[in-house]
């Protein structure tokens, strides 16, 4: 059921698969955001007008979590091009991709901007291959940036271009991203909202360190520019069944 954490607002599904419906709260906000946690990378970001966002979907087989069925998004982003990352036949229908050079710049689709920053793993070699595109965009006045697969806090030019955000999507299970280096990008983007992406044991070992934590009791949960948070919190999702 919805429960409110200091002034933001998430809600979990009841058990079972995604596509059930959230429970509704007497006087909650009426435009909220939904979030979904399909394993890893992938998530599924809903505007309260119905169009929704896929981030990072994943080969069957290559993540230890199973294919989520009936996706329909309008958008997919793609980071980086691997198996658990790029597996655009997940979806079933032919939404606008936005990945490699596409993904580069401004683009805009069903009316919301995306603005992609490329970040190349070797500083001075600018190749396609070693390229993870960060994404930023807003919805309902939420500004929302997913970091993708980064391995260093951005430079200050390239923080720059993508400014302070509300939610982060930041990476926990690579090794070559320190904890230092975690705290340096959430200096460079100061967000409320916290979703860390990787497994559920470092999930948990990242959530940690923070004073602020909101566990959901499943795989989705709601959020609304209206009631962010006082302070940044962490958002833990129950791993998807």
């Amino acid at each position: 059921m919805y429960r409110p954490i200091f002034l933001l607002i998430f809600a979990a599904l009841f058990a079972g698969c995604a596509s059930r419906a959230i429970e509704q709260v007497p006087g909650a906000p009426p435009r909220l955001i939904r979030i979904d946690w399909f394993g890893h990378q992938c998530f599924r970001i809903e505007a309260p007008i119905g169009i929704t966002i896929l981030t990072n979907p994943f080969s069957p087989g290559s993540v230890s979590y199973e294919q989520p069925k009936n996706l329909q998004p309008e958008i997919v982003l793609v980071t980086t091009e691997t198996a658990k990352t790029n597996h655009v036949d997940m979806v079933e229908n032919t939404p606008q991709i936005l990945r490699g050079s596409v993904g580069v710049g401004s683009n805009t689709s069903s009316g919301i901007r995306f603005l992609g920053v490329p970040i190349f793993r070797t500083p001075g070699q600018e190749d396609p291959s070693d390229m993870n595109v960060v994404y930023r965009w807003t919805l309902d006045g939420l500004r929302f940036c997913f970091l993708g697969d980064v391995r260093d806090p951005l430079s200050r030019e390239d923080a720059a271009r993508i400014g302070q955000v509300d939610v982060l999507f930041i990476p926990v299970d690579n090794s070559e991203l320190t904890g230092t280096e975690r705290t340096e990008l959430l200096a460079q983007f100061r967000p409320r909202v916290i979703i860390p992406m990787g497994s559920p044991a470092n999930i948990n070992s990242f959530a940690r360190g923070f004073t602020a934590v909101y566990r959901t009791g499943g795989n989705a949960a709601l959020v609304s520019r209206k009631d962010l948070p006082a302070q940044p919190t962490v958002l833990v999702f129950r791993p998807p069944q």
